[in-house]
């Protein structure tokens, strides 16, 4: 883009914010597109 000056930075949190205040969803799909590990090993096997 050719912008050096701005930074994602607090994105993760602005984001959480978002989802937790304006939708329903349920924590593990919020933190999904967040790449975020979820579970024990063995969970994350069986998904």
């Amino acid at each position: 883009m050719g912008v050096s000056h701005y930074t994602v930075h607090g994105f993760r949190s602005s984001f959480r914010d978002w989802v937790g205040e304006k939708t329903s969803f349920p924590r593990e799909v919020a933190e999904e597109p967040l790449a975020h590990t979820l579970g024990s090993a063995v969970e994350r096997a069986y998904r």
